[in-house]
């Protein structure tokens, strides 16, 4: 049975919020009836008062009763314990998709000589409070008297853009000398770039379209080539390799407020083409060309520059495979050709980007 009421008082612990408050001066008790005034900046605190501790309502990792009203109540109950009649939110931090669930605070615990001049306090939704001497900025700002406030809608739309080296993961064919193998690789690296722009239903989650471009090209030289007919052809040898998609896309991202910047995670479906303008250099050009079904998987994580601007690293896995190619001469002529199982073109790869995002 012990062991029981033991598990209960765990678990009912762990559904609060944590709770730290240190005291520098000693006061006596207030009652539970007792106001305890909320000041969002230095700006709205009178003119005398005194700090005489703080309070910090954090998240255990297990706390599910931890909305904004929730908090502020402990906060306030942590002030009236320590003989303070006011507080001042220092750092708000909101609830985010991929972090705490929990509204969490920080606030100094303050006497002032009459907390009757302030009126009740209420929670206004839909704005945005930027607060001096504060790191908060609030969306559910809990507002004492008049103040200054910014109209802020949650953002609808998102445009992100992504820039980078990336690198193919296809292994190179049999029967290539060390110059050849060498050439393939430094050929398999190259530069990619994206845009999406986004749809967000609720600020979190948005759907919309992306566009993905991936670019290698080089010379080897010197180089003696038997074509399939068996014909053999010395010189110098170029591929310039364009790959490109294009589809609709879908992306988890936190909020507009996470104070610190937001993580995103994307998927795309559509279609994916590829382009070799491959040949001699003095000539006999080709161009080989394929389409298929293509994917994108991304994640990344975004540091905040503005309210509206962030900029961070991105990792994507971008791919599909080509079952047959098309072969276009300098002359007209084309050719098509049907992969086997095992000539099939690999276009999966590794994008390694820094990334932009811009909410509006």
């Amino acid at each position: 049975m012990k062991y029981l009421l033991l598990f209960i008082t765990v678990a009912f612990c762990s559904c609060s919020p944590k709770i730290r408050t240190s005291v520098s001066e000693k006061h006596d008790k207030l009652n539970e009836s007792d106001k305890v005034v909320v000041f969002n900046a230095k700006s709205e605190l009178p003119s005398a008062y005194s700090k005489i501790g703080s309070t910090k309502i954090g998240d255990t990792g297990f706390t599910t009763n931890c909305s904004l009203n929730t908090v502020l109540e402990k906060a306030k109950t942590e002030a009236r314990k320590s003989g303070a009649n006011a507080l001042l939110i220092t750092e708000h931090l909101y609830p985010s998709t991929f972090g705490s669930s929990c509204h969490r605070i920080t606030a100094d615990l303050l006497r002032v000589e009459n907390t009757s001049d302030y009126n009740r306090s209420k929670i206004v939704k839909d704005t945005i409070q930027l607060v001096s001497g504060s790191k908060a900025i609030k969306k559910d700002a809990v507002v004492y008297n008049s103040g200054n406030y910014n109209n802020s809608k949650t953002s609808k739309f998102l445009i992100t853009a992504n820039v980078g080296q990336s690198f193919r993961v296809a292994s190179s064919p049999d029967g290539l000398n060390s110059e050849q193998k060498e050439y393939l690789k430094k050929l398999k690296s190259g530069l990619s770039y994206d845009v999406s722009a986004y749809y967000l239903k609720d600020g979190i989650r948005g759907f919309g379209l992306k566009y993905n471009v991936y670019k290698s090209s080089g010379v080897i030289y010197d180089q003696k080539i038997t074509s399939n007919d068996g014909v053999t052809t010395r010189g110098d040898f170029s591929d310039d390799i364009t790959i490109s998609f294009i589809g609709p896309s879908f992306i988890l991202t936190e909020n507009q407020h996470a104070r610190i910047g937001e993580a995103n995670l994307e998927l795309s479906l559509g279609y994916m083409a590829y382009q070799n303008k491959a040949g001699m250099v003095s000539g006999n050009s080709v161009k080989i060309t394929g389409s298929n079904l293509g994917m994108i998987g991304g994640m990344g994580y975004h540091f905040r520059i503005t309210p509206h601007f962030l900029i961070g690293p991105q990792v994507s896995f971008v791919g599909g495979a080509l079952k047959k190619l098309k072969y276009t001469y300098a002359d007209g002529r084309t050719y098509t050709e049907k992969l086997d199982k095992d000539e099939i073109e690999n276009l999966w790869r590794i994008d390694l980007a820094i990334g932009a995002k811009f909410r509006f």
